[in-house]
């Protein structure tokens, strides 16, 4: 009882939120447009009504948060804001699912989409989709924690939904941590915006791309994605927010107060992101050059700016993935389940678990070259506890068998393998376009697949242990 008033309490301020910040400018702009919006009003209403009734029947309530409070608030939270998301798209023409499928898609920052042509949408509900992700980037329970004063009580909320924001960078302070996080992702929305809009693109271009840049959602204006523009100048644009988006918020944070970027420097985890970035540009350069046969020039404006998108799990395009060959789409797929740092709004695996999981590695060899060596494996100068060791494990197999648990369902429901495998990925990386025949959209998808792959999505947005934890009847009994 008491965890259902909390829930009721938390999805108060989040729908305000929601209906505030994602629903209301689309619900504007669709008033000097085409026409008031009906489901977006009636979104917005109810958004209102609720938070007002929330705010005066349980004011006077305080709540202390527990784990248990944290990850059921939080996965019931983005499963409710998803299906409550998934109503404009509805008005729009599309079906249950492919509504459920963009929504989710753009909470998630997973950027896949099963509409064929977004030129069909109008410019109201193509605002609202960009929406969909910027605010999902950063999290709606940290926006909610940040503004929201009467839900401050709970830091166990927001580790059940960062998976990694809070750490030393920041404060130890649940509000200030939050807030925080927030105001580095408006500045560098507002950067981002700014910047697009200098390199050639309008007001309303550079505003939306900017939502899925900060985001890295991947989700364009345009079906073309990124290649609409054909431009050097928003193509770099893009690959140097990527990369700021898919680095560690808690280092930006340390480098913008403190004036130094030694933080960066001396980042184990930010190094190696860099060092896997710069090997896969140079892998997939060389393998569109000497086997695809593309010229230098187009060698290097794909394998740049295709492998930091695929890499950082952005899911920006040039062109469909399937234009690029075989080989260099897998590859820099494969190198995507490491995905970004930790404390960052990009998906995958994280580069510190894959560098733990390295350094582990390398440590064991030594022993075996060095019986009587004494070994120690540290990250950033600290020991690696062995509670860290086993949490790595266990998220990696449990990474795996969630893979290929929703890898077999998509091919129980007659979608070939190598498909199967890129949607798999793609979603619960929250990667975004997938290869084979989801190269360009997911539209051939079954009602049920797109609903899996929703799934998928949410799953790997909760970073697994949030979902599975949920699974246990003990649980429910604690």
């Amino acid at each position: 009882m008491i965890t259902s008033l909390k829930l009721l309490r938390f999805l108060g301020p989040t729908l305000l939120f929601f209906g505030t910040f994602v629903v209301f400018p689309p619900l504007v702009m669709s008033y000097f447009g085409p026409g008031l919006d009906s489901n977006l009003l009636i979104i917005w209403l109810i958004s209102l009504i609720y938070a007002v009734i929330i705010a005066l029947t349980l004011r006077k309530q305080k709540f202390s948060y527990t784990p248990r409070d944290g990850f059921i608030i939080t996965f019931v939270t983005w499963v409710f804001i998803s299906l409550i998301a998934a109503f404009p798209f509805i008005s729009a023409g599309l079906t249950f699912s492919d509504s459920v499928f963009e929504a989710v898609s753009g909470l998630t920052t997973t950027g896949s989409t099963s509409i064929i042509n977004l030129s069909e949408l109008s410019n109201h509900l193509l605002l609202y989709r960009q929406l969909l992700q910027w605010a999902g980037g950063v999290g709606l329970v940290i926006v909610v924690l940040a503004i929201i004063p009467a839900v401050s009580g709970g830091m166990k909320v927001l580790q059940a939904e960062t998976a990694g924001f809070a750490d030393k960078s920041f404060s130890p302070r649940l509000r200030e941590t939050a807030r925080s996080l927030l105001r580095f992702y408006l500045l560098i929305t507002i950067m981002c915006a700014l910047a697009y809009w200098l390199a050639g693109m309008n007001f309303f271009e550079a505003t939306t791309h900017s939502f899925s840049t900060v985001s890295i959602g991947g989700f364009s204006i345009y079906s073309e994605n990124i290649g609409y523009f054909n431009s050097f100048q928003i193509e770099l644009i893009a690959v140097v927010f990527m990369l700021i988006s898919a680095t560690n918020f808690g280092l930006h944070f340390l480098a913008l107060t403190k004036r130094t970027i030694k933080y960066h420097l001396n980042n184990d985890e930010f190094k190696f992101f860099l060092l896997v970035i710069l090997l896969s540009v140079f892998v997939s350069t060389l393998t569109l050059l000497f086997k695809e046969g593309f010229s230098l020039n187009d060698s290097l404006r794909f394998g740049i700016f295709q492998t930091v998108s695929i890499v950082t799990t952005t899911g920006f395009t040039l062109e469909p993935l399937s234009a690029l060959g075989n080989a260099m789409p897998f590859f820099i797929f494969i190198v995507a389940f490491i995905g970004a740092c930790s404390g960052s709004v990009g998906g995958g695996m994280k580069v510190w678990r894959i560098l733990t999981l390295l350094k582990i590695g390398f440590s064991n060899i030594t022993k075996i070259m060095h019986p009587n060596a004494v070994s120690t494996t540290k990250m950033n100068g600290e020991k690696i506890s062995s509670s860290q060791i086993e949490a790595v494990f266990s998220f990696i197999a449990i990474y795996i068998a969630f893979f290929l648990l929703f890898l077999f369902v998509l091919i129980f429901q007659d979608v070939d393998f190598y498909s199967a495998f890129s949607g798999t990925a793609a979603a619960i990386n929250n990667l975004g376009p997938g290869l084979g025949q989801f190269s360009e959209n997911y539209s051939s998808l079954s009602d049920s697949a797109k609903l899996t792959l929703a799934g998928a999505m949410i799953v790997g947005r909760l970073e697994l242990f949030g979902v599975l934890i949920l699974l246990f009847p003990s649980y429910w009994k604690s």
